[in-house]
């Protein structure tokens, strides 16, 4: 890589914005579950979990495209043992890949709930077109993922924005109210001793728990770009995706404190426990936009579940060999087993939050690292 020349190509920058956009917004994000685990669950302090979340994430993919770019990696994977040493990081190696397919688990549940939640569609139904549609893209090959990834990506950032957006000015004297909520637990409908679901015990701890579980799913990736792109593209490309993420973020969840007790229109469920609660903000700026969103967070879903099938398998095959393929099928019909047989909320809550933090304590690996490096320069100088 060495170095950097020429003027900065702003179209692969907009690509690899998209690519981090659309690897972050998975069915967590768009249906807006993660973000009430993670976020709207914390009232005001959501602010704080976005702040801290966005100073982990641009450091570690910062660090991460650093590093695959100067070690140009044989696997992606190999980044671990680049800061954790070899026996940490061959147990983080391992663990990321099981990790991600865990998170494959997710978006078969998310996939099954959004399209049961607004067409009526069985269960089943949305999980098994999944997982049909993301097995024939990783048996094809990998080649044009980021650049498929990079254009559905933005889409769903800008509708998640716009839903966000429309939400907050609409409902923007609800906001205050809605705090209230969730600061006396006066949640609607809620059994007894029940409250809304959250990531931590306070807004560090989620803060430290999301950057945490979403550095397991970035660092082979981000490592492998760092190797394939101009560095300067690379980090203008990073920033630009962690902003658009952010202004989504607080958007929705301002949005969902606004309409914290607002029901589905069948009354079952509420912005605070609903599977999708996106939806529901959807359907209050436009009965049809829902429908329309629905198949929008479907993309979402499949962007993300693609790369998070294809690593455990390339993981264990080369890539294109009928082990590979065969690998492929298998653990997408586990996964689809497993995905239908958990709760949407529940494998969010329990496979993220726990995942999360042992993605929290490699960043302290991180900073190890840096720091040891720092020194060793100085000393050199």
């Amino acid at each position: 890589m060495g170095k950097e020349n020429g003027a900065v190509n702003w179209k692969r920058v907009l690509i690899l914005a998209g690519a981090v956009i659309a690897f972050t917004i998975g069915s967590g994000f768009a249906t807006g579950q993660e973000i009430i685990q993670y976020y709207t669950a914390y009232g005001w302090q959501s602010i704080l979990v976005i702040l801290g979340f966005a100073v982990m994430f641009l450091y570690y993919n910062f660090n991460f495209a650093k590093a695959g770019a100067e070690q140009r990696f044989e696997h992606g994977n190999d980044v671990y043992k680049y800061f954790c040493g070899k026996y940490v990081g061959t147990f983080c190696d391992y663990y990321s890949t099981i990790f991600c397919y865990m998170s494959f688990w997710v978006m078969i549940g998310g996939a099954a709930s959004t399209l049961n939640q607004e067409y009526g569609l069985p269960n089943w139904a949305g999980a098994v077109i999944l997982t049909i549609l993301t097995t024939i893209t990783v048996v094809g090959g990998l080649n044009s993922l980021v650049d498929a990834i990079g254009v559905v990506g933005p889409i769903i950032v800008v509708l998640c924005i716009f839903i966000g957006l429309v939400t907050v000015i609409q409902d923007a004297g609800n906001i205050p109210a809605g705090l209230e909520v969730i600061r006396t637990g006066a949640y609607a409908g809620a059994a007894e001793g029940e409250t809304i679901k959250n990531a931590g015990a306070n807004w560090f701890i989620s803060a430290a728990s999301y950057a945490g579980f979403v550095l397991l799913w970035f660092a082979s990736f981000t490592a492998a770009l760092g190797s394939k792109n101009k560095k300067k593209d690379l980090n203008y490309g990073i920033v630009g995706g962690t902003v658009a993420v952010c202004v989504a973020i607080a958007l929705i969840s301002f949005g969902q404190i606004a309409n914290i007790n607002t029901p589905l229109e069948d009354g079952s469920a509420y912005v605070w426990n609903a599977d999708i609660p996106n939806l529901i903000l959807a359907m209050k700026i436009w009965k049809p936009f829902s429908a329309i969103f629905a198949i929008v967070v479907f993309a979402g879903i499949y962007t993300t579940a693609v790369p998070l099938l294809y690593n455990p398998a390339s993981r264990f095959a080369k890539e294109g060999t009928s082990r590979f393929k065969i690998l492929t099928v298998v653990l997408a019909v586990v996964g689809l087993i497993v995905g239908l047989f958990l709760p949407f909320r529940t494998l969010v809550n329990v496979i993220y939050v726990l995942n999360g933090y042992v993605g929290a304590v490699l960043i302290l690996f991180m900073i190890k690292k840096n720091i040891t490096d720092f020194l060793a320069k100085r000393k050199k100088a």
